[in-house]
């Protein structure tokens, strides 16, 4: 589940609720190699019990949309990904 916390016109901070380092480490991944992108962490305050934070900033850019692009690239990298594994 995600939650925007804070949204601007080229800013966003979200909460990921039920993920970890694996995800959010992988977003961040691709979220660095798009060149819209100008910051991008997360952070996981407590492993137990703290809810995941992402914050992007993005040179103007609706930082909505980048979103979006990083993950339809994760999604069409693991769908790859399967087809290679099933042939």
């Amino acid at each position: 589940m995600i939650k925007i916390v804070e949204i601007g016109r080229d800013y966003v901070k979200l909460i990921v609720k039920g993920e970890d380092h694996t995800y959010l480490n992988l977003l961040q991944h691709y979220l660095s190699k798009d060149e819209r992108t100008v910051l991008v962490r997360y952070n996981i305050p407590h492993p137990l019990v703290g809810e995941p934070e992402l914050y992007l900033r993005t040179d103007g850019t609706n930082p909505i949309e980048v979103l979006k692009k990083a993950n339809e690239n994760i999604a069409k990298v693991c769908s790859n990904l399967l087809e290679q594994l099933t042939l």
